[in-house]
């Protein structure tokens, strides 16, 4: 038997809640009708942590997810499950209801769960899942507020799912690319650390005895070895310290503005922030301004797409620009908001009118270079990765011969 609380209207449409035993949710739910009950939401107490989603009072946002999820994944779940019930021809009340009854997965179910109650209230699905924005992003939001604005909720949700998925398989290749290397690594630094600190011993312990002395390539792993034992505890307060003065540094807006901009800089990675925001930005103006979204309320919705303060700033100077009757491309060119063969390309659409599908080849043009510059970087790291692994064991193999060699020598003379 499990308990679960529940909220719903009873037959007199008067709010109620409590808590019920049953085996299991679709008993409880089956029970609850049975007394005449309507349910808007349900939830088994003590689920660890996904019992129900809690809203902070401060900003409104609600949470009650759990730590360890995979928020892209459950946003890309959520919504292709939405879209699959939603184009069968569902309204969009009915299409989270079912979710909310048939996920299996207990995130996804929180957050169905609450969306639904919302929508129930009146809230359009838009606002509902702004709650949640640590699952669904910004850009995510104002696709779908943009899509009920117009009518054309249908192809931007899709267009939706497409962008979702291509970012879900970048990500993919990324972590498959990074996991041989990183086991190596890892298995590399265990067969070194058990030489150094159970086999070397014995080894150093022979030849002294035998009056002779460890080769230089032992001594060196030895001493760094006995660093580490030594020392290591305080390198690693050190670092721990480091990266908490960062992070209390990055939660001030200057702090956040400042490591924004050296994350810029730095090789590789900067390069696929620009190209991540360049793709967020020209997919998400290309579907507004396809769907019928006026330039001002199309710049309004992508205006938070980025979490970056200093594209932000930049966007929104240019956005001020554009409101004062500056024009789309030379808005954006003043204030570095795309790179020159992005603005070239946006100019002719501004010329013949299409602009929204030079947003479009804009999206396309950078989500190739993202893709190449991840697996770029993923080639890089692997190789790095590799190369220190194979130098630990090299290293590892060079001391034991000379070790052994040295050993035999002085045993024979």
């Amino acid at each position: 038997m499990a308990t679960f609380s529940y909220t719903g209207l009873d037959s007199s449409k008067k709010k109620t809640t409590g808590t019920i035993n049953a085996n299991d949710r679709k008993d409880a739910v089956r029970i609850l009708n049975a007394r005449g009950i309507q349910i808007t939401s349900i939830a088994e107490k003590g689920a660890g942590g996904f019992g129900g989603a809690k809203t902070d009072k401060a900003s409104g946002k609600k949470s009650g997810i759990g730590f360890g999820v995979n928020k892209s994944k459950i946003a890309y779940n959520f919504i292709k499950k939405f879209l699959q019930l939603y184009a069968g021809g569902l309204a969009v009340g009915d299409a989270v209801k079912i979710m909310r009854v048939r996920t299996k997965n207990p995130a996804e179910q929180v957050i169905a769960e609450s969306i639904h109650k919302d929508i129930c209230e009146g809230k359009t699905i838009s606002d509902a899942m702004r709650s949640f924005s640590d699952v669904f992003g910004e850009n995510i939001v104002c696709m779908i507020e943009a899509g009920e604005k117009t009518g054309n909720l249908l192809p931007i949700m899709r267009n939706l799912l497409d962008f979702l998925e291509t970012k879900e398989a970048i990500k993919k290749k990324f972590i498959s690319g990074m996991s041989y290397p990183i086991v190596v690594c890892c298995v590399a630094t265990v067969v070194v650390l058990v030489f150094l600190f159970f086999l070397m011993p014995k080894i150093e312990k022979m030849l002294s005895s035998l009056g002779g002395d460890m080769p230089l390539i032992t001594k060196v792993l030895m001493a760094v070895a006995n660093f580490a034992l030594s020392y290591g505890h305080w390198v690693l307060l050190c670092v721990i310290a480091a990266i908490s003065l960062l992070i209390s540094f990055r939660r001030t807006p200057n702090g956040k503005f400042a490591t924004d901009c050296w994350m810029l800089k730095i090789p590789l990675i900067g390069a696929a922030i620009k190209e991540n925001y360049y793709c967020q930005t020209s997919n998400l103006l290309g579907t507004l301004l396809g769907s019928g979204i006026n330039t001002t309320e199309a710049m309004k919705l992508t205006e938070n797409s980025s979490s970056n303060t200093l594209f932000k700033k930049n966007f929104l100077e240019a956005k001020k620009q554009i409101l004062d009757g500056v024009s789309l491309c030379l808005a954006f060119e003043k204030n570095n908001v795309f790179p020159e063969l992005a603005l070239d390309i946006l100019s002719v659409g501004e010329n013949t009118g299409d602009i929204a599908s030079s947003f479009k080849e804009v999206f396309h043009i950078y989500n190739q270079s993202l893709n190449d510059n991840l697996k770029r970087m993923t080639n890089i790291i692997s190789t790095m990765a590799m190369g220190f692994a194979f130098g630990l064991v090299a290293a590892l193999a060079l001391s034991i011969v000379t070790s052994v060699m040295k050993l035999s020598t002085t045993m024979a003379k």
